[in-house]
């Protein structure tokens, strides 16, 4: 984990020609840049495979060569100010806890302050969320804070990362941000409470030797009450056993 130095930001540069110069070095050393993320950069040279990812001015480095990784930090030390932070603990809200099978990941933190931003550190614990079939036609009055019901959706996205089982149910409330009711931050509340009862869960990748490719599909099939549109879903898992 690398921090770079906030200065290299600068009032008269703006984010957008930072990030060119920071890819066209990566580049320059040998690292490509993911055709699915903008922020990730690999590099493999057949025998060995890093990962780069940046987010504004974190840098999140790994790899199965670690004299080469602290190759590859120096190399970025010599064009650019930065701080290494060691072995990774915390990133993007989530928190790394390394274990003698791989890494355990959680968001432990980060779901205590939506709970707390929603003011509902107290609430009681449900074991199950929203409805697939969940009724939004039914009159209803506006939410009185609609900014509030953005802000706690949006923050829910990003849990979604170690808790991929609230998927569907977030992307359900994210489908209202425009026009929220009270039914639908009824909705929020509910993922909120079924987090209540699942702060504990870990997400654990572990280390192995063979590759498996596993998948999932599925679909409700004009299930939506609202404008009977379907919504379907995929799962992807590559598993190194």
């Amino acid at each position: 984990m690398c921090r770079l130095h906030k200065s290299l930001y600068g009032l008269k540069q703006a984010p957008r020609a930072w990030y060119t110069r920071l890819s066209d070095f990566l580049l320059f050393i040998g690292f490509r840049a993911s055709k699915v993320d903008t922020s990730l950069f690999i590099l493999s040279d057949g025998t060995n495979i890093f990962y780069l990812l940046v987010y504004l001015d974190d840098i999140l480095l790994t790899g199965s060569n670690s004299a080469m990784l602290h190759h590859f930090i120096q190399l970025l030390s010599s064009e650019f100010k930065l701080r290494d932070l060691g072995v990774v603990h915390y990133f993007l809200g989530i928190e790394v806890q390394s274990t003698g099978m791989g890494l355990m990941l959680c968001q432990h933190k980060y779901i205590l302050d939506i709970l707390t931003r929603a003011g509902m550190t107290s609430c009681k614990p449900v074991d199950t969320l929203v409805s697939p079939s969940i009724v939004i036609l039914l009159p209803d009055h506006s939410f009185s804070d609609p900014t509030r019901f953005r802000q706690i959706v949006g923050a829910l996205q990003y849990l979604t990362f170690t808790h991929p089982d609230i998927c569907f149910a977030v992307n359900r409330v994210c489908q209202f941000m425009h026009a929220p009711t009270d039914s639908h931050w009824a909705a929020v509340k509910r993922i909120l409470r079924y987090y209540k009862g699942t702060t504990s869960y870990d997400f654990h990748i572990t280390r192995g030797s063979s590759f498996a490719l596993h998948g999932c599909t599925d679909a409700d099939w004009a299930g939506s009450i609202d404008d009977r549109k379907s919504t379907g879903g995929h799962l992807i898992f590559f598993v190194r056993r």
